[in-house]
């Protein structure tokens, strides 16, 4: 999904997760579509701060990791977990400019 000429992510929120299961799958079989699946948010770092070492296992590179421009379809499971519900929000809006300071 582009908006203002940019690749916005587009977001699914289910409680059933064999459906989003069923759809990140889906869609990685889609021509030059990678997939990262079953990341839960409460234990893995959506994208490091300035204070974490450099090889900080986090999200954002390993979507990075894929190169520029590549698609990534992400499963994220938060289950009731409103922390990770919040880690979420934190990758899907901000922009590149504003990681730095997260």
């Amino acid at each position: 999904y582009y908006f203002a000429r940019t690749l916005a992510p587009a977001v699914i929120v289910s409680s059933d997760a064999d459906l989003i299961e069923g759809i990140v799958e889906a869609v990685a079989r889609q021509s030059d579509v990678h997939a990262i699946s079953g990341v839960d948010p409460s234990s893995y770092k959506m994208m490091k701060s300035l204070y974490d070492p450099n090889d900080t296992p986090n999200l954002r590179d390993d979507i990075l990791k894929f190169g520029r421009g590549a698609y990534v379809a992400t499963e994220l499971r938060c289950g009731n977990d409103r922390d990770a519900q919040l880690r979420i929000r934190e990758i899907v809006e901000d922009s590149p400019s504003m990681t730095a300071f997260s």
